[in-house]
């Protein structure tokens, strides 16, 4: 599927037509929302076929670079406040925004997205050549993944969703769905007060994987969904608890209701006595001291070692 590159001048207006908006106010909608939908002025020839993936990029003096990031939501047709002439106005929805004077710098496009020729992207759509896409997507990842997460965003609350503009648009699936959104003030307050090990396991992220995995653990409603009223009002501290990845997934797999964090603990308990002893680097053969430190934590368990190999 094709990608398109609209350039935009800060000093003008944001989008076309009767919906043309301020940018500040734009990304600060995407900011709360996740989305913002505008039309914007096209070639009568631009190929931008409904989920065509579009980047924006900002020109001028103001400071030259990509912005953002929407998806064709309507294909291009006539407006009524644009003549044919002008050219044909596309629906785009935004999914990410960057505050202005933080875009990914054109150097750096330049550099490492050289199939495309950046100092000639036209306000009204340029093609992005096939085999610069990947490169795209890949500097564009980067340069997000190199920036602090907004604390607000839902990212910082699970970091396995993808970034936007991180994937083709033909991989992903468009799905209407209900469900509890994540409140990340909520959250926080959640975290702040239980810290960030998991409530049934133990777990600490940090521990387990040092600094990648600093501060985040999932959050899980104790309340059951069925059990939510219409005036229902939460309780960061007392409805929601920080759960490891899998504790968190075997907790919904309790049926009517998810398993509470004290049923996690007793299965937990239940099977700690048949864990086996694993060396401390996989497919290497342990020390004796590192052998000595396993039987020692065996022991801290109330667990029997597993007799060594002498061979």
């Amino acid at each position: 599927m094709a990608a398109v590159v609209l350039g935009w001048n800060p000093a003008t207006a944001f989008g076309a037509g009767p919906g043309r908006s301020d940018y500040a106010m734009a990304a600060a909608t995407v900011d709360k929302t996740g989305l913002f939908g505008i039309r914007w002025r096209v070639g009568r020839s631009q190929q931008m076929d409904r989920g065509t993936d579009v980047w924006l990029f900002a020109q001028g003096r103001h400071g030259r670079g990509l912005l953002g990031h929407a998806v064709v939501a309507s294909a291009p047709q006539p407006g009524p406040a644009l003549p044919a002439r002008l050219g044909l106005l596309a629906g785009i929805v935004f999914d990410l925004l960057l505050p202005p004077g933080d875009a990914l710098p054109a150097e750096l496009l330049q550099e490492n997205v050289p199939d495309l020729n950046w100092n000639a992207v036209r306000s009204t759509g340029t093609l992005v050549p096939s085999a610069a896409e990947g490169q795209l997507r890949a500097v564009w990842t980067s340069y997000l993944r190199s920036r602090p997460v907004p604390a607000d965003w839902l990212g910082a609350v699970d970091p396995s969703i993808p970034l936007p503009g991180s994937l083709p648009q033909n991989i992903l699936r468009e799905v209407a769905v209900n469900r509890c959104e994540h409140d990340p003030d909520a959250v926080r307050r959640c975290v702040a007060f239980h810290g960030t090990s998991c409530a049934a396991c133990g777990l600490s992220m940090e521990q387990m994987y040092g600094p990648a995995g600093a501060s985040f653990i999932q959050v899980h409603h104790i309340v059951p969904p069925s059990a939510i009223s219409p005036d229902y009002v939460l309780d960061p501290v007392s409805d929601l608890v920080p759960l490891c990845p899998n504790c968190h997934a075997v907790a919904h797999r309790g049926s009517p209701d998810p398993y509470t964090p004290a049923e996690l603990r007793q299965m937990l308990a239940a099977k700690r006595g048949t864990q086996p002893v694993r060396n401390s680097i996989p497919g290497t053969v342990p020390t004796p001291e590192q052998l000595a430190a396993q039987d020692d934590a065996a022991r801290l368990r109330d667990t029997s070692p597993q007799p060594k190999d002498t061979q």
